[in-house]
């Protein structure tokens, strides 16, 4: 019986998470998770894919918390611009990490970018992010005069610096 309850509540709560990440078109500048654990701000140099959601170059607050106190983590972005994207993004994984700055990881895919990690310093923390449905990463590789897939080739990460919003 718990089971079949814990089940019904992550159905219900994948069900408003793909609702909010797949649609969300509005900007607000308090986040909408019951806890906050971490807050910060980020400029992204270029459209960037996250999970289902795509997002513009431009400047965004991003908060990782619960949406309730006993929920899984998210990831909340917020546009600051107006009609700038909103939504929540559930991570992959979360895990430790040894980073001394607060950043977002990305690769590169052509012109744009696709969220695969966000580093919280801070708070010791890092999540990780699915690659986007359909996305395949590869690579020229002049040797075979193709391209290779980024598991076997080299591929280019950029960092974006996450500025920590003070509580």
């Amino acid at each position: 019986m718990k089971s079949i309850r814990s089940l019904m509540t992550m159905a219900g709560l994948s069900l408003v998470l793909f609702a909010l990440g797949a649609v969300g078109t509005r900007a607000q500048s308090a986040p909408s998770l019951s806890t906050t654990n971490f807050a910060g701000s980020m400029t992204l140099p270029a459209d960037a894919q996250w999970g289902r959601m795509t997002l513009p170059a431009g400047d965004y607050n991003l908060y990782y918390g619960t949406l309730n106190d006993q929920g899984p983590f998210v990831v909340e972005v917020v546009g600051k611009a107006k009609g700038a994207p909103h939504g929540l993004i559930a991570p992959l994984g979360n895990d430790t990490t040894s980073a001394s700055k607060s950043s977002l990881i990305c690769v590169r895919a052509g012109g744009a970018l696709i969220v695969r990690t966000l580093e919280m310093a801070r708070i010791g923390k890092s999540a990780s992010f699915a690659m986007p449905r359909g996305a395949q990463l590869v690579a020229h590789n002049g040797k075979h005069n193709g391209y290779t897939q980024l598991a076997e080739a080299p591929m280019l990460i950029q960092r974006i610096p996450v500025s920590v919003n003070a509580k």
